[in-house]
């Protein structure tokens, strides 16, 4: 009987099945609970990167306006969490501070297995926390007007996808003082306007003056904004002209180049005054479109401001009007100096003399940036450029590219940024090799071979820029 007690005492074969059997619920209720906490991970992870997808728009916009931001926000959620997916959103605030901008939001999960221990739903919360860093953005537009862009109206493209890039820029920040974009239309030298007298356009004083006059020499703008020539060119009647024959002669603003290595550097000048010699002794003459006559007057081909831009430098500016004037008042006539016009495009967005609108180079709340841009090779003038009459010295083509090299080499050093563009079938594989190299990296070089693809890359480049920098 104590050996039967002891058997009955010591049998394990039921206890495995009791214990089995005790266990099924733990085993099915952690399944279950995994099965639904997975899916509220998963909800939370697709809810954070929505939430900072629209944290980094809101804060992007620039805007103080706490209605502004959260609909921003609110916009991209619905684009990035929209209705069907898993987990009912409830509740997306952003609340600004500073420059500091807390995005948060929370999502409502129904449990499939957790139900039955009577929890129906689980609340997943999620936070993003961005420090807006709004840096400013200084960009010098380095553009070719040479005589090559009046080919079926390149010019006319080039204004076009000038204005759309100015206005690409502005339209991206709240602010317009956090941009400021200026201009170096280039041919044959680059046009410094009455700026290098010591005034401006209104004849307000500008800064010491930095171009050496001849005696009895003064600056005298384009009649209309625009060259005699330019104005024939594209049929605007002459009762509409405004022209001061007192200015037929003088000075439209173009300057001589220093001497190699000068002309690759950014320094104060001076500079000489661009003069192309007419004297009794040239064989060239020249219509005065003043009066229809030959003889004293002037026009762009052939007078003493030979291929003189049209257009004047423009000086780093937050003036979107103004930008927009210049742009459209753009012409095309003269030689290729890209060199020149990269070396003048430095000048304009550095903080030294002789223009000092830029800001400083260590100034970390502002970024520097050069566009340069070409329809053609360097080519040296038979006649007259800003290295003066082509018979007097023997600077070459392959001299100006080895000076747009080594000027887009001291600009990177300075850290600006530069993005090089060509344009249209005029240009060789040698500059389209000369301009990649420019580039700051081979991904800011661009080929444009119609005028569709130069307007789509003006605008691209432009929508990198209009970026603002936002520090996670």
């Amino acid at each position: 009987m104590f050996t039967n007690l002891k058997e009955y005492l010591t049998h394990q074969r039921g206890v495995v099945a009791v214990a089995f059997g005790l266990m099924i619920p733990v085993v099915m209720a952690s399944v279950g609970i995994s099965v639904d906490m997975a899916q509220a991970y998963l909800v939370k992870a697709r809810l954070s990167s929505a939430l900072d997808a629209a944290a980094l728009a809101a804060a992007a916009s620039g805007s103080e306006d706490s209605d502004v931001i959260q609909d921003k926000v609110d916009v991209f959620m619905d684009a990035n969490y929209p209705e069907g997916r898993i987990g009912r959103t409830i509740n997306v605030t952003a609340v600004l501070n500073g420059d500091e901008l807390t995005v948060s939001a929370s999502a409502n999960v129904e449990t499939s297995f957790m139900r039955i221990f009577g929890f129906d739903d689980i609340d997943v919360e999620a936070e993003t926390i961005v420090q807006r860093e709004v840096r400013g953005l200084e960009v010098v537009l380095v553009l070719d007007n040479t005589g090559s862009m009046a080919t079926n109206d390149n010019i006319g493209t080039l204004r076009t996808s000038t204005i759309n890039f100015i206005d690409i820029l502005f339209e991206s920040v709240s602010d317009p003082e956090f941009v400021r974009v200026g201009m170096v239309p280039y041919a044959s030298s680059v046009n410094v306007g009455p700026y290098g007298l010591g005034f401006d356009h209104d004849d307000n004083v500008y800064s010491e003056e930095f171009v050496v006059p001849p005696e009895n020499d003064v600056y005298a703008s384009y009649y209309n904004g625009m060259n005699p020539y330019t104005q024939n060119h594209y049929g605007i009647d002459e009762e509409d002209l405004e022209y001061d024959t007192s200015a037929k002669g003088q000075w439209h603003g173009c300057v001589e180049a220093e001497e190699n290595p000068l002309d690759t550097e950014d320094h104060e000048g001076p500079w000489t005054m661009y003069r192309y010699d007419y004297n009794g002794n040239d064989y060239y003459k020249y219509r005065d479109y003043y009066d229809g006559t030959l003889g004293d007057g002037y026009n762009a081909l052939n007078g003493p401001n030979i291929s003189c831009p049209v257009q004047t430098i423009v000086p780093m500016t937050s003036d979107q009007e103004e930008l927009t004037t210049a742009a459209n008042n753009m012409g095309a006539s003269g030689s290729t100096l890209g060199n020149f016009g990269m070396a003048w495009g430095w000048r304009v967005i550095s903080p030294e003399e002789p223009f000092t609108e830029g800001s400083a180079y260590d100034d970390e709340q502002w970024d520097k940036v050069a566009l340069v841009m070409t329809d053609g090779v360097n080519t040296m003038s038979s006649r007259y450029t800003a290295y003066g009459r082509s018979n007097e010295h023997n600077i070459d083509a392959g001299d100006l590219d080895e000076r747009f090299t080594d000027t887009c080499d001291n600009m990177k050093e300075q850290n600006i940024l530069i993005y090089a563009v060509t344009f249209d079938d005029g240009v060789d594989n040698d500059t389209k090799d000369l301009f990649r190299d420019c580039a700051t990296v081979p991904g800011n070089y661009h080929d444009a071979p119609d005028q569709e693809t130069l307007e789509e890359v003006f605008e691209q480049i432009a929508r990198e820029l209009s970026n603002l920098y936002i520090k996670q």
